[in-house]
């Protein structure tokens, strides 16, 4: 008997296992064929059709088995992927200055509804809440959106 099978088996059952740490497919579909080609292969090799079942069952209890070990490796944490642990916000384009909420200043330009204000000598974006505001008019900031301030006319 060749060794054939059972190497064919070896690289069959790592690709399967692998597939659950690699993005695609391609791996696991590869150790698929892998076991396909060792059950073949052993088929070839050996007289008996009850020790090639045999073969095929071992083969598949071995294929739960492994398929059982990885789920449980992902699910504790046992396993060192390719993923951060921690948790990423992602990219943010642009974002208001939260602490100048609450503040007062005054508008540069004519709200209709965007325009730019003045806060503690320095110039923003805003978007008025309530339309239109006239150059001059006396805001409050009361939030923001991406890189605009919200702001709303003081009574």
């Amino acid at each position: 008997m060749s060794w054939t099978p059972f190497i064919l088996l070896g690289i069959g059952f790592l690709l399967v296992f692998l597939e659950f740490f690699l993005p695609g497919g391609i791996v696991g579909a590869a150790g698929g064929v892998m076991l396909i080609l060792s059950i073949v292969f052993f088929a070839i090799d050996s007289d008996s059709p009850l020790l090639v079942i045999g073969y095929a069952i071992v083969v598949l209890g071995g294929l739960g088995a492994l398929i059982k070990y990885a789920l449980w490796r992902m699910k504790t944490g046992k396993a060192k992927g390719f993923f951060l642990d921690s948790a990423q916000e992602g990219y943010v384009a642009s974002s208001f200055e939260k602490e100048l909420v609450g503040k007062q200043g005054e508008a540069l330009s004519d709200l209709k509804p965007a325009g730019h204000i003045l806060i503690e000598g320095k110039r923003h974006q805003a978007l008025s809440k309530m339309g239109y505001l006239v150059k001059g008019t006396k805001i409050e900031i009361i939030g923001g959106q991406g890189a605009h301030l919200i702001v709303k006319k003081v009574e």
